[in-house]
């Protein structure tokens, strides 16, 4: 009997089903339905084999059993078509066309059986060449046919809305299927389509259904792509679910504690394993998520799993133990998101939503939040990409001088209407999404156009003052790329000042200090920025080769409030200007607070009491009315 291809081809779907059950699985509709167009295409060449030998041994058997047996195998067939057209359906199926096809391919394919049994069959068994014939196989051929077009169909109509591997292996399956039978069709004694359909099993499996891809190898747990497949199918279903996330993101600066950390990592993953009620993923290095049916079971078990991380966590080999505070994002009504791809995006921006508590609730209220931030985010890339960002100028007044020597350079975004975005609004969302950088660039890139395109010395103005991000000063090429734009529009060095916060003087020093000294080089000086606001220390002052301090606008309202900040600033004011250097006061906002502050010696004024930040071209005449005039 020529049964060698069909024996290996189901030793090999065999081999399939074992590494399919032998693995931990979600049980997703796309495994569910590969596990059963593996089973039909065992049952297929089962019937295959069993076939040729009742085909051989037909003396032996009734008529009835022999045709029963062939036509059953036609039908197997028919049915592995057809489940080839059901898997590939998984990706297309919204929309009314799918389910009007799904439900004309139902109706065929039971027509198609009941034909199959009704029709005549024949037998030919001469030497190798054992195979059927006749009406019945005629219109499996015909059947199956149709199952395989209307497959390609699918495929190559609609290749681009689906899972570009599944299209790709359903292709090579059709493919390799359509080549089996012409070549089993112009040659009987070489059975091909059993072992075909059993390539095809091999092919799906090792591009779509291998249930190792989805899995987190170094924990045993779920993967990222299981979770967000597993959340589609979730919604698709129109099933709700609930979402616990669990980050340890918070000590990977601390590359000791992160160590010590990874050392119980496994006893970790085996706790959250026993969690009830729980599907265990990991969503990226250190963070894990629990997927639960219901909020109810959620909540049952959130008290437990805080409370064994008030627990120590024994590492017996090292033979140590710590204490670790997670940060929490709790999703309990998965309704309240349109989509995997959405939530995924959330449970990351969800961690940057905490301030003290450890317990982030995926709400309503946070949702419109980050909503909103995602609003500006979107506003600040168009007004990158559109040229909307612009310089506005705040006017710095001289007390020794009594002119305007300086200005401020602050970015400012024109929404489409023509109104200005507030920077308190998309500054923060700046900082945190990393686009500071880009506009920080170009600030000073429009700062050097305008100085070029403007003669300000003639005006009085001596420099202007241009900020640098925390995120500036932790590059390493800021320097570099600095000194291009200046030379880039001939730019004079010494008529920039760069101002530096205390927050960005902490961060990457060495880094920082290295550009300063660069720019220092040519021309440029140093301010120290929001003196007064936060970690304020005079070392600071010492370290930084700055030229100018600026004190914050709470310092200085703080000083007409209160008796203490009196003090304070004298003190500070008076070791600043020892060091031989100047001091700008900000925020000042009357007559009263300008001579005040001149009655103390402070060296320069910026605030609203002489003008807001303006265009350039307003600022250009509000300097040149004041210099004309000589009213300030």
């Amino acid at each position: 009997m020529n049964i060698q291809m069909q024996v290996c081809g189901l030793l090999i779907m065999l081999l399939l089903l074992y590494f399919c059950i032998r693995q931990k699985s979600l049980w997703m509709t796309t495994e569910r339905m590969f596990l059963r167009t593996l089973i039909i295409s065992m049952i297929c060449v089962s019937f295959d084999i069993l076939s040729i030998a009742a085909i051989v041994n037909r003396e032996h058997i009734s008529a009835f059993v022999l045709a029963f047996i062939c036509k059953s195998y036609l039908v197997s067939l028919v049915a592995v078509g057809y489940s080839g057209l059901v898997y590939t359906n998984m990706d297309l199926s919204n929309g009314k066309m799918a389910h009007t096809l799904m439900l004309v391919s139902r109706v065929v394919g039971i027509g198609a059986v009941a034909l199959i049994y009704i029709l005549p069959i024949d037998y030919y068994n001469e030497g190798r060449r054992v195979y059927t014939l006749g009406a019945s196989v005629q219109a499996t051929y015909v059947f199956a046919l149709i199952c395989v077009l209307a497959t390609m169909y699918r495929v190559l109509r609609y290749g681009n809305r689906m899972n570009p591997k599944r299209a790709h292996a359903i292709r090579s399956w059709m493919c390799l299927w359509i080549l089996a039978t012409v070549i089993q069709a112009c040659n009987n004694s070489v059975l091909l389509v059993g072992f075909a359909t059993s390539l095809g099993m091999v092919i799906l499996f090792f591009e779509l259904e291998n249930p190792e891809a989805n899995m987190d190898r170094e924990t045993g747990a779920f993967n990222s792509h299981a979770l967000r497949e597993f959340m589609k199918q979730k919604y698709q279903n129109g099933e709700p679910f609930s979402l616990l996330l669990i980050s340890l993101e918070k000590y990977q600066s601390d590359e000791f504690e992160m160590r010590r950390i990874e050392g119980i990592f496994p006893d970790i993953i085996r706790y959250f394993e026993t969690v009830p009620d729980a599907k265990l993923f990991k969503r990226v290095e250190h963070e894990l998520v629990l997927m639960f049916r219901t909020p109810y079971q959620l909540q049952k078990v959130f008290a437990q799993i805080q409370e064994r991380f008030r627990e120590k966590w024994e590492e017996k080999e090292r033979g140590y133990s710590l204490v670790i505070d997670p940060v929490y994002v709790i999703l309990q009504d998965s309704s309240l998101v349109n989509s995997a791809e959405e939530i995924f995006r959330i449970l990351g921006a969800g961690k940057e939503e905490r301030e003290d508590d450890s317990v982030i609730y995926i709400d309503k209220e946070l949702l419109v939040r980050m909503k909103e931030k995602e609003n500006i985010a979107r506003t600040i890339r168009n007004a990158i990409r559109d040229d909307r960002v612009e310089v506005f100028y705040q006017p710095i007044y001289s007390v020794a001088k009594k002119q305007f020597v300086s200005a401020e350079a602050l970015v400012r975004i024109r929404n489409q209407d023509g109104s200005i975005l507030p920077p308190g609004v998309f500054i923060p969302v700046a900082e945190e999404n990393g686009s500071i950088l880009r506009l920080g660039e170009i600030v000073f890139e429009k700062t050097c156009e305008f100085i070029k395109k403007n003669d300000i010395r003639k005006l009085g103005i001596e420099y202007i003052e241009v900020n640098l991000s925390v995120e500036q000063c932790e590059n390493e090429n800021l320097a570099d790329s600095y000194i291009r734009v200046m030379e880039k529009y001939q730019v004079d060095p010494s008529l920039i000042n760069l101002e530096i916060t205390e927050t960005g003087s902490i961060k990457a020093r060495k880094i920082l200090l290295r550009n300063m000294e660069k720019l220092i080089a040519v021309g440029v000086k140093f301010s120290l920025d929001d003196f007064g606001n936060g970690e304020s220390n005079l070392n600071y002052i010492v370290d930084m080769p700055v030229q100018i301090v600026k004190f914050d606008r709470d310092m200085t309202q703080a000083y007409f409030a209160k008796e203490k900040a009196k003090f304070v600033m004298h003190a500070a004011k008076n070791m600043i200007q020892e060091m031989g250097l100047e001091i700008v006061a900000e925020g000042v906002e009357t007559e009263a607070q300008l001579q005040s502050l001149a009655e103390i010696s402070i060296d320069f004024i910026q605030g609203f009491y002489f003008s807001k930040p303006l265009p350039q071209e307003e600022f250009l005449r509000f300097i040149e009315e004041r210099r004309q005039s000589k009213t300030y």
